[in-house]
């Protein structure tokens, strides 16, 4: 249902992390390549759209993500102006309602995709003219909800979209989608397509550093290796992210430091913050399923290999059934 691509995966818009190269070689081997700005300026956005025109990419498959609390700091026609100038195939608008920003995608071509972490606004995006409603599990390592996992909201929230209307409204998995069988557990509880982020993180065209790379690569048991990132925030100066939602990153020897953050005046606090950047500690945004990656890979490597896994996990499925 996704016209032009030869595999339903799409990249998170991750800021820091879906580079312009990223976003091309994802298009470019059949999926939907989705440029990051998050935290960023509408002229880093404009560079790293320039980039993935360098590179070999389809067009048809490529977009751009933004915040849209970012949004809302900027002057009105910015998104409109923006969408004419760079003529994206896909925009994802993330933390915010639609009702203000979605005809400015729509009319001028684009689809639109907006996140959800639970049924009721996943409802109010669809009612607001989203062409994909990207539903975020609490497993996701970008900023989200935390309140209930795929499994649990896939198939309410597809019969919640189809009950209500909405049957034609694309339904995104995104959240602990790390291999082929998570994508294809999330297609047969109601996804058209899912979200690799943490996964493509690991790519070789990537933002993130060898160090953040290898890091990924050596995660494991992500349930005991990755803690929402309030205080890793704060070690950045994030005092709190424009979405107001924390993200999941991995426990690294700078996590050691949050009791004394607890307990610290606003000098301390300071002082711990100089202690962390010295320290090179670099933090490493990552949802709960980075066990899964083993090694840095091309992007369309990761991509054909996770595809090859679903079709086999789908038939494996379907044989146990039979069988049954």
């Amino acid at each position: 249902r996704f016209a032009g691509c030869q595999t339903p995966i799409i990249l998170a818009p991750m800021g820091g992390t879906a580079s312009g190269r990223l976003a091309a070689a994802v298009s470019n081997a059949g999926g939907i390549g989705l440029v990051g700005s998050g935290g960023h300026t509408i002229d880093f956005l404009r560079t790293e759209w320039r980039a993935a025109q360098t590179c070999k990419h389809n067009a048809d498959l490529l977009g751009f993500g933004m915040n849209i609390k970012s949004l809302d700091s900027l002057p009105a026609d910015t998104l409109g102006d923006l969408v004419r100038e760079l003529r994206p195939a896909h925009v994802y608008l993330s933390f915010g309602s639609l009702e203000k920003y979605a005809r400015e995608v729509l009319d001028n071509g684009a689809a639109l995709y907006s996140n959800a972490g639970d049924v009721a606004v996943a409802l109010q995006h669809a009612s607001h003219g989203a062409t994909c409603v990207v539903l975020q599990g609490s497993d996701a390592g970008g900023h989200t909800h935390h309140r209930a996992s795929l499994m649990a909201l896939l198939p309410e929230c597809r019969s919640a979209l189809d009950d209500a209307g909405f049957t034609e409204t694309l339904l995104v998995a995104a959240g602990g989608v790390a291999d082929g069988r998570g994508m294809a557990g999330s297609l047969v509880l109601g996804a058209d397509a899912v979200i690799l982020g943490t996964r493509l993180a690991a790519a070789e065209e990537s933002d993130y550093s060898d160090t953040q790379k290898a890091a990924l690569v050596q995660a494991k048991d992500g349930a005991n290796t990755t803690t929402l990132g309030f205080f890793h925030d704060a070690l950045l100066g994030i005092e709190e992210h424009s979405s107001g939602l924390p993200g999941r990153c991995l426990i690294t020897d700078s996590s050691a430091l949050q009791r004394r953050w607890e307990q610290a005046d606003a000098a301390e606090r300071e002082a711990i913050k100089k202690e962390h950047q010295n320290s090179g500690r670099e933090t490493t945004w990552a949802g709960a399923a980075v066990g899964l990656i083993k090694r840095v890979q091309p992007a369309a490597e990761i991509l054909n290999e996770v595809t090859r896994e679903a079709v086999t996990a789908l038939q494996g499925g379907n044989a146990l059934v039979k069988a049954a």
